[in-house]
């Protein structure tokens, strides 16, 4: 696969770049924001949806029969988690599936902690479904890495509870969005053991999961899902893998059946019943074919988070590029740099890089309060797009402080 290629992707109603702020007589807005790749899907996706629209009916359709044991596969190869193909069932698109567990595993009025920061559609999914949101800020370590504070955990649970908000459940990414942590075994094993103690459902967002790219190897939480360990759902999905996010497919697992029975019984309220004619062929041509596509691109994506890492150590001053142990995104502290420049948060910073200098990232604040001053960069892009990127940036920062 040749990742340097440069796909036009404008006029296609892309997200990413058919960017409002596109105007004639300026560059396009560079986009290294919004979580999907600048990559051909694997051939063999490609392939099979082709086959599919050939045939000119597309109506009501089944998941081939074999599908949850293809994922339960995959879950066995990669993550060497013993998950059986009973123990999967189909759902729509991962946030929609988000709001399904939410909704099946705990009562209206009910609290759910986050760990902040998180992925900001775990606020509107747990406060529009009439949840208590608990947010629970990370600790960091010395490399800035985020780590579990159960100690703060505990006191958030005390005090939601004595406002009337027992927390029924707690909803985190693995790996963690943002900041990219792979969280260890030891670590899944302390939150699980935390949560039972507790009597507080797992919701694990495991959607990055393939991308794992430290020395911590990746460990599902689906694998401490058995009767011993009730209430702990996965979520997963080949949309980030495989570059077919709009296609909209996620999937859970989960060995507990009472719990699964409970989730399946969420996703029949929400109407879902039969998946999108051509994304159960795209993911199930991923899952079966794609795995030698996404070792090469694991490796691609290693090099271009080295040369951001490097980029931002030797050129920007005032950034602090955290290397990810898992995913594509890569988190950045810019508080230095928004002092440098007189601006009052990331927000700000965030608006000018787009209006001025032609890049767009995501700002850590949307992510919770704790990701002030921070920013999201996402890699997963033809590197030669990356660097047009960083040096976008680079050239901005200069003009802003010459202009200062």
């Amino acid at each position: 696969m040749n990742f340097d290629a440069i796909i036009d992707r404008s006029g296609t109603r892309a997200l990413k770049w058919d960017d409002p702020l596109n105007e004639p007589g300026k560059p396009d807005i560079l986009p290294l924001w919004v979580a999907d790749m600048d990559f051909a899907a694997p051939t063999e996706v490609t392939r099979a949806l082709e086959d599919r629209a050939a045939h000119p009916i597309y109506g009501y359709t089944r998941e081939p029969k074999d599908y949850a044991e293809t994922v339960a596969s995959w879950y066995r190869r990669r993550y060497g988690a013993e998950i059986q193909a009973g123990d999967v069932c189909l759902a729509p698109g991962l946030v929609p599936s988000l709001g399904i567990a939410v909704r099946s595993l705990t009562e209206p009025g009910a609290g759910v902690v986050v760990l902040t920061p998180v992925y900001y559609p775990f606020y509107d999914i747990i406060q529009s479904n009439d949840r208590a949101l608990i947010a629970v800020p990370l600790g960091q370590d010395g490399d800035l890495r985020y780590v579990i504070d159960f100690s703060a955990i505990d006191r958030s649970l005390e005090a939601a509870a004595e406002a009337g908000h027992r927390a029924q459940a707690i909803m985190f990414c693995s790996p963690h969005n943002p900041g990219g942590r792979v969280w260890s075994k030891a670590e899944l094993d302390e939150l699980s053991a935390f949560c039972k103690e507790r009597g507080i459902a797992i919701i694990c967002d495991e959607i990055h999961a393939d991308f794992s790219l430290g020395s911590t190897p990746f460990t599902s939480i689906a694998d401490r899902a058995g009767s011993e360990e009730p209430r702990i759902v996965t979520l997963g999905a080949p949309n980030k893998t495989f570059n077919i996010a709009g296609l909209h497919l996620s999937h859970f697992a989960c060995a507990q059946k009472e719990t699964l029975a409970r989730v399946k019984r969420g996703i029949a309220a929400a109407g879902f019943s039969q998946p999108n004619i051509f994304s159960i062929e795209a993911a199930y041509a991923a899952y079966r074919s794609g795995e030698p596509w996404l070792e090469e691109l694991i490796a691609y994506l290693r090099g271009n988070i080295d040369y951001l890492v490097d980029f931002a150590e030797t050129r920007l001053p005032g950034l602090t590029a955290i290397r990810p142990e898992g995913g594509y995104l890569v988190w950045v502290n810019a508080s230095e740099l928004i002092r440098e420049l007189g601006l009052s948060n990331d927000a700000e910073l965030v608006r000018l890089l787009a209006e001025e200098g032609r890049v767009r990232l995501n700002p850590g604040s949307k992510f919770g309060a704790e990701g002030s001053g921070y920013v999201r960069v996402n890699v997963a892009c033809p590197q030669s797009l990356l660097i047009e990127g960083l040096e976008r940036i680079e050239r901005w920062v200069s003009a802003r402080k010459k202009g200062a």
